[in-house]
């Protein structure tokens, strides 16, 4: 059997700086088509990848003979358009976050299991080789007992300068590109991941859209004790050292090979017999323990590469009829955890999982 069949509904900036670039470095999944309603992108991004142009995405589904169709309309149309995608009989994968409410996340859910379908929930960052290698150091018991997990995005041009990200209408959870509902989201995934044990509860602050940028934060706690903390203010400045910063592929750039990021993307991961600094977009692992600091091999396979490792993983898991790798129901429990640390806030009190 050949590769299986993707197609795009939706070719915003991510689909053309992530997923088709990471693409060309699947070997199970190829992309022969993409739906998308703004006809000067439709043509230009189909042209560039040589995938067939549809304006309408139930076109697409009855001519196309796709195995997998991406959903990448941002959380506003995804449940509307995963359940029209799973009535046509094809397996969908859903980009992060897979919708605003808790609600329309389990339609979409309920919509493949009702058309037996496949349900992947498109959370790339366990696919970074650095983030896979920091889950089997953890699983070999290398870091002793997990208790803390960290991200701090902080940074900026400033109030005035602070761009919101377009795809969350007014009054709705989400932010900038970096905020808790649209960056956020993959720690709550991770924590879960990194430490094999459920949120007991979640206390934290959001912004929702067309508000002004203020600190956001994200607090867990795992039933196994460990603590996940997220925290991000996209409207200051950066306080970042010059000596912080590493070489980087960054978080949306896809060519011209690695420059200097002064302030990357990192994760720090806390244990009680050692500790991780993982930098996902450099693909740099550093392992800290008695014997002091040393670099941590992985996988050469760095940014955009982690989307043609996820886009495998669910190709193989259709071909086989295997339950995928990342379920629906993590994508639920990923918007769970988000929209709980907006409640927290509204109502000043910690919220139970």
């Amino acid at each position: 059997m050949g590769k299986l069949k993707v197609g795009f509904i939706g070719l915003g900036h991510v689909v053309q700086v992530c997923h088709l670039p990471g693409m060309r470095t699947a070997t199970e999944a190829q992309a022969v088509a993409g739906a998308e309603l703004r006809e000067d992108l439709r043509r230009d991004v189909c042209r560039q990848w040589s995938i067939s142009p549809y304006q309408d995405f139930r076109d697409m589904l009855r001519k196309e003979d796709l195995d997998i169709a991406c959903v990448t309309t941002g959380p506003r149309f995804a449940p509307a358009v995963t359940e029209q995608v799973a009535e046509a009989g094809v397996n969908v994968l859903v980009e992060k976050p897979m919708a605003l409410t808790l609600d329309g996340a389990r339609s979409m859910i309920d919509a493949c299991q009702r058309n037996g379908v496949k349900l992947f929930y498109g959370e790339s960052f366990r696919f970074f080789p650095t983030c896979r290698k920091a889950k089997e150091m953890i699983n070999a018991g290398q870091l002793g007992e997990v208790s803390l997990v960290l991200e701090v995005l902080v940074g900026g041009s400033g109030a005035k300068g602070f761009e919101a990200y377009g795809i969350y209408p007014s009054g709705a959870p989400g932010s900038g590109p970096m905020g808790l509902t649209d960056h956020g989201i993959h720690l709550a995934d991770l924590f879960r991941w990194f430490t094999s044990s459920e949120v007991e509860w979640v206390f934290g602050r959001g912004v929702r859209a067309g508000q002004p940028p203020t600190t956001e934060l994200l607090t867990m706690k795992a039933r196994g004790g460990a603590i996940g903390q997220f925290v991000c203010n996209e409207g200051t400045f950066f306080s970042d050292l010059p000596e912080e910063g590493i070489f980087s592929l960054g978080p949306y750039e896809s060519a011209g090979g690695p420059a200097w990021d002064p302030h990357p993307v990192s994760l720090r991961i806390h244990g009680t017999e050692g500790a991780l600094r993982v930098y996902p977009y450099p693909n740099k692992l550093f392992c800290f323990d008695k014997d002091g600091q040393r670099d941590i091999a992985v996988l050469d396979r760095p940014h955009p590469a982690q989307f043609g490792l996820q886009i495998d993983s669910f190709a193989r898991s259709v071909r086989d009829d295997e339950a995928p790798e990342i379920a629906g129901e993590d994508g639920y429990r990923a918007l769970q955890i988000i929209l709980a640390a907006y409640e927290s806030f509204e109502h000043l009190r910690i919220i139970s999982m």
